[in-house]
């Protein structure tokens, strides 16, 4: 299999409340950034360019189309001339619908990027003010047809649902605007209030409460009803795609243990059975690599019983589930016997299903994903 190139842009307009993947509002690193990036990349280059082929980049962060054109075409050429890029690489960029113009459309679609992965979260404004988003429903729909009219053939819009006070009315409205506009590919994500952020002080301060388990799994069984109604095929647990083709490739290869580089701060890289991170600071990141030295905040030897686990719970979160004889090929034993007497508990809750090749979560199981799969760890 083919390899994955993950960049993080850490930049951000202003810091939504809900969010917990590494960013900084203030831009005055961004030079010194880019100037590291482009060194840790080199760095890497020289140890991963022979024979390694990559056919997917995807670009995020924070909010990567903060960045100028220029600056994004750098990042490109730079990957293009120390690694073997196929030449239909999928290359994704996220973007903020407040933060890009036809101008600036057109010119990353020359640069050669190819997918885009529009932050929309909603088509309702009072959702949008909550979420503390930059843009409004105007600019979302603006962007999306911007990106059509331009040439885009695989756009890719994201939804949270199950927001406090949230109704499924208001939900079910969001995702008749998103069918609407016929995307290729639908992320829907339910709201997790994570540790360290804004939102989660909130909550502990009962100045936020969240939906119930039940009302949850209401705005999930609705949104799988509704965007499958409307043709999207359900693949993952939060992704929806129109056609096979549209399927996220980069994302699979986290799901399947695939090879990946991560560059810039908190990126993660999996390769030969090693994962490690970047130090989740821009300062620290740029310090290190101005000696010259890899960022690496950790990194660790995921062992045989990690790699099975961590198998299991990656292939159970996608609507395919687990192929029995991949696993027994890769770890030497078979699935149903090692782990029987799990698979006869979720059998009689109808959490799973088996056919001939794979097990796989019912869509009651995948409601509860989250709660059933740490029992495979346990055996």
């Amino acid at each position: 299999m083919n390899s994955g190139i993950y960049i993080h842009i850490p930049f951000c307009e202003s810091k939504c409340g809900y969010c917990d993947f590494y960013s900084i509002t203030d831009l005055k690193y961004q030079n010194e950034f880019l100037v590291s990036l482009e060194n840790e990349i080199t760095i890497y280059a020289d140890e991963y360019k022979n024979g390694q082929i990559f056919d997917t980049i995807y670009i995020g962060g924070g909010t990567p189309s903060i960045l100028s054109t220029e600056q994004i075409v750098r990042i490109l050429n730079l990957l293009n001339e120390n690694f073997k890029i196929t030449n239909d690489a999928e290359i994704t960029i996220e973007i903020n619908p407040g933060t890009v113009d036809q101008s600036k459309l057109y010119a990353i679609r020359n640069a050669g990027i190819n997918r885009l992965s529009i932050g929309v979260q909603s088509f309702q404004e009072n959702d949008l003010q909550f979420l503390e988003r930059i843009h409004n429903v105007n600019q979302s729909l603006k962007s999306v047809k911007l990106a059509k009219d331009i040439g885009f053939e695989n756009i890719s819009i994201d939804l949270i649902y199950a927001l406090p006070g949230q109704t499924l009315q208001n939900w079910e409205s969001s995702l008749k605007r998103a069918i609407e506009l016929n995307p290729e590919h639908i992320s829907a994500y339910n709201l997790t209030i994570e540790k360290g952020t804004p939102f989660n002080d909130f909550k502990n301060k009962s100045r936020l409460k969240t939906l119930s388990e039940s009302q949850e799994n209401d705005f999930f069984n609705c949104t799988d009803s509704m965007l499958t109604g409307a043709g999207y095929k359900h693949y993952e647990i939060s992704s929806f795609a129109r056609d096979e083709k549209y399927i996220s490739k980069h994302n699979y290869k986290y799901w399947q243990h695939n090879h990946y580089l991560g560059f810039g701060p908190s990126a993660h890289s999996f390769w030969n059975n090693q994962r490690w991170g970047n130090k989740r600071s821009v300062e620290n990141y740029i310090s290190q690599l101005n000696k010259n030295e890899k960022p690496i905040e950790f990194c660790e030897f995921l062992s045989a019983k990690d790699l099975e686990f961590e198998h299991v719970f990656l292939s159970l979160r996608t609507y395919n589930g687990l192929n029995l004889k991949g696993f027994k090929n890769r770890f030497k034993t078979e699935f149903e016997i090692k782990y029987k007497s799990i698979i006869s508990t979720l059998l009689l809750t109808n959490y799973v299903e088996f056919n001939e090749d794979c097990f796989y979560l019912t869509k009651k199981g995948m409601m509860l994903c989250d709660e059933i799969l740490p029992a495979f760890i346990k055996n």
